[in-house]
């Protein structure tokens, strides 16, 4: 280490102290020379924000040339504080920037131009060694690096708290939309503007749960193929809400095909089978305070569905409000599903397999598809109908009786 410092040292001493005394005698007209450069050569556009002002470039090369000089003289690296100086228009320039590199592209200019002429006022110097010239280039672009290195991480910053600031107000839009806590439609249409987040006049919400945490579910949601003015939110780990433009009932139709294209894409994320969607699909109600409701209808869908048709992958409010309704009054749904399931609800031996029999034959259709389910014999399967038969005083094949028998099944799942 100690043989390295001295040969560092030794490297330092090669710029001659003439050379320095030119660059520093040519220090103004150099400086303007380099803001020229930056000034025509940069194209600025939108996204890089308003131009900074052709005397703040100057003043910018001025102290550019002045930490060459200073460490040059001094044989010593830059310090923070004189790179923050020769880095601040560019800082102030990136922070209201979406693309950093004409920032650093001006940079680059102003040392290349400040290079070049120094090569040209050095050619014919008697000290003009090539040991001097490789010190100088060191200089030069060891600075530009970390100038470069102070803009580029105060823009990194600067668009990390933006792009934080701009999921926090979409968060906060998405909630008064499922809430229904916004002022007036009009208010929470320009919010959405202020945060670049055109919205629809109106939605269908649907509800997607996994039966295990996600927690990359968000991610999955920003990579469906959503139409345009959709939004997608995770409100917890298992949980994704997405929020589909429509404009009268038949959107909900279109709207539960979301359901599938999450549950390819966690396929893909995950493999196959391993995390498994189920989503509830709310109704279309108009305006923008309709969405709360059709949230609120979403998530009582998604509910019932696991458990009154736990194969399905998508429930529709309006399929599940029957079930709805009954089980708001659950005496009355207990009484119900008493009245017509209660030979098959006593306690004795074996009544279950009763249920699950009666429950897979109505799901089914067949004694065939109801065996194959249950993995028995299907003359175990008709056995088993017959006891029904017998014990309920009717046959399961009678559309009332079958109608009532269904009936009552979904509603004990529910209450």
């Amino acid at each position: 280490m100690a043989r390295l410092a001295t040969e560092s040292k030794e490297n330092h001493s090669l710029m001659p102290a003439a050379m320095l005394d030119e660059i520093e005698r040519r220090r103004a007209g150099l400086a303007r020379h380099m803001a020229r450069a930056v000034v025509t050569l940069v194209r600025w556009d939108d996204s890089t924000g308003r131009p900074p002002r052709p005397e703040a470039i100057a003043r910018a090369c001025a102290a550019g040339l002045d930490l060459f000089l200073a460490t040059a003289r001094e044989a010593r690296p830059a310090t923070q504080r004189e790179l923050r100086e020769v880095a601040q228009l560019g800082i102030l320039q990136a922070r209201g920037s979406q693309s950093v590199e004409p920032v650093l592209n001006a940079y680059r200019i102003a040392a290349r131009v400040a290079w070049d002429a120094i090569m040209r006022a050095w050619r014919d110097h008697p000290q003009a060694t090539p040991e001097a010239m490789v010190v100088t280039a060191n200089y030069v672009f060891s600075a530009l690096d970390q100038v470069a290195a102070e803009v580029t991480r105060t823009y990194l910053h600067a668009r990390e708290q933006h792009l934080t600031r701009g999921t926090r107000a979409r968060t906060r839009l998405f909630h008064a939309l499922i809430s229904d806590t916004f002022d007036s439609e009009l208010a929470l249409q320009k919010q959405a503007l202020g945060v670049n987040l055109p919205i629809a006049g109106g939605y269908v919400a649907v509800v997607c749960k996994v039966d295990r945490g996600e927690d990359a579910l968000g991610e999955v949601g920003n990579q469906l193929d959503l139409p345009p003015r959709a939004l997608a939110h995770a409100t917890d780990p298992g949980t994704l809400v997405i929020l589909w433009p429509a404009e009268s009932t038949a959107g909900a139709t279109a709207a539960a095909e979301v359901v599938a294209q999450l549950q390819e894409a966690l396929d893909v994320r995950a493999g196959a089978g391993r995390v498994r969607v189920r989503g509830g699909v709310g109704a279309f109600h108009p305006g923008l305070r309709g969405v709360s409701r059709s949230y609120l209808e979403a998530l009582q869908a998604v509910e019932a569905g696991r458990k009154i048709r736990p194969d399905a992958a998508v429930v529709h409010h309006d399929e599940a409000a029957p079930f709805l309704v009954l089980a708001q009054n659950p005496l009355t749904a207990e009484r119900y599903v008493e009245h017509v399931l209660g030979p098959l609800l006593a306690g004795e031996r074996g009544r279950e397999m009763l249920l699950q029999t009666l429950e897979a034959y109505l799901a089914r259709g067949s004694v065939k598809d109801a065996a194959a389910y249950l993995h028995l014999h299907r003359h175990t399967v008709l056995y088993r109908l017959g006891k029904i038969r017998e014990l309920l005083g009717g046959d399961p094949d009678d559309p009332a009786l079958r109608f009532r028998l269904q009936l009552a099944l979904d509603l004990r799942r529910l209450v």
